[in-house]
């Protein structure tokens, strides 16, 4: 048939569609915008239409989920501190006489030892009148005994691992159980890798009142109580130097690379991870929880620390290799971690540093209003020195890098969870499970305070002590909550 002929009967052919369509709705049916009536009951009363007996409604619940809970704004404490006294009575620190590493932004006017001592209490006291408010939803309130029972009924409680950041967090953690009466051995002798510089193991102290209490409470065995139920596990890297040089050596690094970092390391530490969370012969019956692995590796992931990669002819492709070396490393460790069994791994979100934070005094409105805020870290960063060699140092710190390898977090705990779930199909195959795995996306609460940083003027990555490291606990404390509701009440 000629082309002119095809497109006339194509024509007609629409046409044609085009008026039915149009009769369908000019027709008086049910799919008129005439109302459909109800026969009224003979009597007069109102009609009640019943749902089927069959389906039930859930109760909505008051919790957010996970990511509603992260996402929020920080609002005013209501009341607000007004004497460093009143902060003292609600963050009672039992471990120090005062809270420390809150620095006062730095003035041009000198202070006195006194002078500086009360600057500092003044800025902690302003940068801990904030609360984190999720848009969606409400936090389960921190209890330190829920949150310490839970890790009882776990093989090998909690561990953390990661970077100084991460041992602020453990740091805040411990102030936060101790200010629940709960009290702690450190050290003990017949822990694997006791004397370790970098492992730090938390048991109960035994035979106290509290102790006693969560014990019974727990209903776990007394044998639990020689384990740790808090651990922090300091490695910054989270692979040592001859993984590191074996993957860098595939981009070009120099097998002859002279090695000067410090990183601090632990050895071993999956393997430590794994006996941790095995289950011990007679608590089969009560200590049934995953053991929970919350980690991070954030900031030392550079082109400052990976000076044995070649320059390369730009700035993003120099960055991208930096990004291969921590694909790589994540699947080293994910294919370490995701066979254990009773396992829980939550993978906090690196978290932002804010160029020039001695700057702001209060934090952002919201989550768009920081963000847009706090574009450009890079040329912000170098903006705040004056030679080639301070902006060229400030460039390859990577703080731009931060949000990449969150989000490289995020798909790949998207794709070993599928990966679970497939496995969970096929036990009666033989399948095991694995670890569970969790995403902790905390950088809009974060990006929103630049005004807690430790040290501001000096250090714009660390941050205050207890300020966003206790809303870090209280996250996980919420998230464990809702993981132990049936599934129509999380």
């Amino acid at each position: 048939m000629p082309p002119a002929r095809l497109s006339r009967v194509g024509l007609a052919v629409v046409f044609i569609g085009l008026v039915g369509f149009c009769l369908l709705f000019l027709d008086s049916s049910p799919l008129s915008d005439t109302p459909v009536k109800l026969n009224e009951p003979a009597d007069g009363s109102k009609l009640i239409i019943q749902p089927p007996e069959n389906i039930t409604i859930p109760a909505p619940t008051p919790w957010c989920k996970p990511d509603e809970c992260t996402t929020g704004r920080w609002l005013p404490r209501d009341p607000p501190f007004t004497t460093i006294a009143q902060f003292q009575a609600a963050y009672a620190n039992r471990l120090d006489r005062l809270w420390k590493g809150c620095h006062a932004i730095p003035t041009t006017k000198p202070r006195t030892a006194e002078e500086l001592d009360k600057a500092n209490e003044d800025r902690l006291m302003k940068v801990m009148n904030w609360t984190w408010t999720p848009y969606s939803g409400q936090m389960r309130p921190w209890n330190a005994d829920e949150f310490m029972i839970r890790l009882m009924r776990s093989p090998g409680g909690l561990i953390l691992i990661g970077d100084s950041i991460t041992q602020q967090h453990m740091h805040s953690l411990g102030y936060l159980l101790n200010q629940g009466d709960i009290q702690f051995d450190a050290r003990q002798p017949h822990l694997p890798m006791h004397d370790h510089k970098n492992v730090h193991q938390l048991t109960l102290k035994p035979n106290v009142p509290k102790t006693l209490e969560l014990l019974r409470r727990s209903g776990v065995p007394p044998s639990r109580l020689s384990r740790p139920v808090v651990t922090m596990l300091e490695d910054h890297m989270l692979i040592g130097e001859p993984e590191i040089r074996a993957i860098t050596e595939r981009l070009g690094a120099s097998p002859t690379y002279h090695w000067y970092h410090d990183f601090q390391r632990v050895e071993g530490w999956e393997e430590f991870v794994e006996n941790a969370a095995a289950p011990r012969e007679g608590e089969a019956k009560s200590v049934t929880e995953d053991t929970v692995l919350m980690m991070n590796a954030g900031a030392h992931w550079s082109r400052h620390e990976f000076a044995m990669l070649p320059p390369r002819r730009t700035d993003k492709d120099e960055q991208a290799r930096v990004k291969e070396t921590y694909k790589q490393m994540m699947k080293l460790i994910t294919g370490r971690m995701a066979p254990i069994p009773q396992l829980s791994v939550y993978y906090r979100s690196t978290s932002p540093g804010h160029p020039a934070c001695e700057r702001r005094a209060t934090p952002y409105e919201n989550g768009p209003s920081a963000e847009h805020a706090e574009q450009n870290v890079v040329g912000r960063l170098q903006a705040l020195v004056d030679t080639d060699d301070l902006k060229k140092q400030r460039r390859r710190w990577d703080w731009d890098l931060f949000p990449v390898h969150n989000q490289i977090w995020k798909w790949t705990i998207r794709r070993l969870n599928r990966e679970r779930a497939w496995r969970e199909t096929r036990i009666a195959q033989g399948e095991v499970p694995g670890a569970r795995w969790f995403y902790m996306d905390l950088w809009s609460q974060a990006v929103q305070r630049p005004d807690a940083h430790s040290e501001p003027g000096v250090d714009c990555l660390h941050w205050c002590l207890p300020t966003l490291l206790n809303n870090w606990s209280f996250h996980l404390h919420h998230s464990l909550f809702l993981e132990s509701l049936p599934p129509t009440e999380s």
